[in-house]
């Protein structure tokens, strides 16, 4: 990886990191809703970097949120979201990005995660009724990953049109 791409990394990982620290102090509609804001940047990465760096943004995020809060519970719903939703986000850009726009690929990322968190939860609590709970999780997902997906490509083509990232 090139220099620059780490620097760039690293940035988008500190942007990801104050969003999710923002988004984690602020009241929530219902337990493990929330915007997703900080997934804004491991969007840009994946777009403007590769799938590496998008993976990267996710899992620096992921550690430095816990350090930071040192709640288990929530590293590992983040861990299985996160990287669950990477890994759908990269494969639909990379195999199906002229088909669906960003904020459809992020939108099934906001699924993705949210399969996955209500996943841990179940297994962590070890009733399987809690699943019933991917409804509402869905529901908010589908808006909150569309807006997420939005601001992405508003800001994919800002810095693209700044800058040439990959040179």
């Amino acid at each position: 990886m090139k220099l620059k791409n780490i620097i760039i990394t690293g940035s988008l990982a500190a942007f990801a990191l104050v969003f999710n620290m923002f988004e984690g102090s602020l009241p929530m509609p219902l337990p493990g809703i929330k915007l997703g804001a900080a997934n804004v940047f491991s969007l840009l990465a994946l777009v403007l970097l590769g799938v590496k760096e998008a993976f990267a943004v996710t899992l620096i995020r992921v550690f430095l949120a816990w350090v930071m809060t040192g709640n288990w519970f929530a590293l590992l719903c983040s861990l299985a979201g996160g990287l669950m939703s990477a890994s759908v986000m990269s494969f639909i850009y990379l195999k199906f990005r002229d088909d669906f726009s960003l904020p459809w690929i992020s939108v099934a990322g906001a699924w993705a995660f949210n399969v996955a968190q209500i996943s841990v939860v179940a297994l962590v609590v070890n009733d399987i009724r809690v699943l019933l709970y991917i409804v509402p999780l869905l529901a908010a997902g589908t808006a909150a990953g569309w807006a997420v997906g939005w601001l992405a490509l508003l800001l994919c083509k800002r810095v693209g049109s700044l800058t040439d990232i990959n040179s």
